[in-house]
C-alpha cells in the first residue's frame, strides 16, 4: 500500500502520500482533508487509510531502486556493533529501532530519496511527541553519522543532515548537592553497603561505571594513589542487556590517576581488611560490593540510590549528580576549570566550562572586588 501520513497545518488535518514520477523520484501529494485537528484525530486517520487505498489501486507500489533509508539505518547499525563501546550502541539500538526506524518506514522514504526537510519534519514530530530537544540532538547525530558513512560507500551524493536545522539545544543545569546536604547523606549511610561507593563517587566525580569498576589493583595504598582504568556497565550482548567488564575506557582523559587521602585510605584500608584480613586483596576482586558480597549491578545501585533518598527524607537527585556535586564543591571553593577537567576525566575543558561555567561566581566576586579596589 502507498505510505502517507497526517500532517497539522493551520489548524487543519492534511493528508501527505508518499508518490513517486515514472522515474522514481518523490513527488508528494497534499490532501485536504477540511478537518479541524482539535477532536477530529481519528475521523483524520480514517480517510489517510481510504485516500492510501485509493492511490494504491492507481499506482501500486510505486518506489526509486535502492533500500529505504529505515532500512540502511539498520544495515548501518549492525556495522557499527563492535565499533563503538557497548553502551554506545545500546544507545544507537534503542534509537534507531524504537524511533527513527519505525517513523521513516511508515513514510516510506528511500534512502537516496531522503531530504533535509524530511529530516526536518521527523524533529518536529519528536518536538509534537515530547522529547526534548537535547535528545532529538542525539537522533539527529545518529542519523548524521550514518549518512557520513553512507556518502563514503557511495550510496548517496552527499549528507542532507549537513542542511537541515537541528533541534536547539538548550541548556543544561545539572542538579548537585550542597556540602551540607552530602555531609547529611554520608551520615545516614554510615554501615549501609552503599556508602563506600557513594563517598567515592562524591570525593572523585566518579561515573557509576567507574565506581562500580573500581578493583583492588588500582587501588595503591602504599603511595596513596587510585586508578581509574576499569568500568562495569550495562551493554548489548549478544542482542540481550548485561553488565559487561571492560579494561578499555571510552576515552584517554577517562584513564586518570587521583590522589587517595587520609580519610579516605583509612575507609578503604579497613574494608579491605575485613574481607581479607592482612592479606593482599585480589586484584581483580571489585571495592564495591552489594549486601550479599557480589559485584553491585549498574541499575540496582541507582534504584536503591533513589529508594534511599525517599526513605530518609532526602532531597531526591540521581545518582549522577553525586558527580555534579563533586564538581559543584571544587569550583565554588575557587579550583581552576582545567583542574576540575582533570580530576573528573572530562574529554575537554570546554564541556567541563559548558555544564559548570554558571558555579564560577565565587570567581565572580573576587574579580568585581578587584575591579572595586583599582
Amino acid at each position: 500500500m502507498v505510505s502517507g501520513h497526517l500532517q497539522q497545518k493551520k489548524g487543519n488535518w492534511y493528508i501527505i502520500l508518499n508518490l513517486h514520477d515514472e522515474t522514481g523520484k518523490r513527488a508528494p501529494k497534499w490532501i485536504a482533508t477540511h478537518l479541524t485537528v482539535q477532536g477530529n484525530k481519528r475521523r483524520a486517520e480514517e480517510m489517510l487509510l481510504q485516500a492510501r487505498q485509493q492511490y494504491t489501486d492507481i499506482y501500486g507500489k510505486p518506489g526509486p531502486s535502492g533500500p529505504l533509508f529505515a532500512d540502511y539505518m539498520l544495515q548501518w547499525l549492525a556495522r557499527m556493533k563492535g565499533k563503538v563501546s557497548p553502551t554506545t550502541y545500546r544507545n544507537y539500538k534503542y534509537v534507531i529501532e524504537n524511533s527513527i526506524c519505525p517513523y521513516f518506514r511508515e513514510r516510506g522514504i528511500p534512502l537516496r530519496g531522503l531530504r533535509a526537510i524530511d529530516l526536518e519534519e521527523y524533529y518536529a514530530y519528536l518536538q509534537e511527541q515530547g522529547v526534548s530537544p537535547n535528545t532529538a540532538i542525539h537522533h539527529h547525530a545518529n542519523i548524521h553519522k550514518a549518512l557520513k558513512d553512507a556518502v563514503r560507500l557511495d550510496l548517496v551524493d552527499r549528507n542532507v543532515a549537513e542542511i537541515a536545522d537541528r533541534p536547539q539545544k538548550q541548556k543544561y543545569l545539572p542538579a548537585h548537592y550542597s556540602a551540607s546536604e552530602v555531609n547529611q547523606l554520608l551520615d545516614k549511610l554510615r554501615g549501609h553497603w552503599m556508602y563506600v561507593p557513594v563517598v567515592l563517587s562524591v570525593f572523585y566525580g566518579l561515573r557509576r561505571s567507574e565506581v562500580l569498576g573500581l578493583q583492588w589493583g588500582s587501588v595503591d595504598f602504599e603511595n596513596k594513589s587510585i586508578t581509574i582504568q576499569h568500568t562495569r556497565i550495562y551493554g548489548d550482548s549478544d542482542g540481550t542487556d548485561a553488565v559487561i567488564e571492560r579494561d578499555i575506557l571510552k576515552r584517554k582523559s577517562s584513564y586518570r590517576t587521583l590522589p587517595i587521602p587520609e580519610t579516605v585510605w583509612i575507609l578503604l584500608y579497613n574494608l579491605k581488611t575485613v574481607r581479607y584480613g592482612e592479606a593482599p586483596a585480589p586484584v581483580d576482586a571489585y571495592v564495591c560490593l552489594n549486601r550479599e558480597g557480589e559485584p553491585v549491578a549498574p541499575n540496582y545501585f541507582t534504584q536503591c540510590f533513589k529508594q534511599f533518598l525517599r526513605d530518609n527524607d532526602l532531597r531526591e537527585i540521581r545518582l549522577h549528580d553525586l558527580r555534579h556535586t563533586c564538581a559543584s564543591v571544587l569550583i565554588q571553593n575557587r579550583v581552576p576549570l582545567i583542574e576540575v577537567q582533570q580530576w573528573l576525566g572530562h574529554s575537554t575543558l570546554e564541556t567541563t566550562a559548558d555544564l559548570y561555567a554558571h558555579l564560577e561566581y565565587e570567581t565572580k566576586l573576587a574579580s568585581a572586588e578587584t575591579l572595586k579596589k583599582i
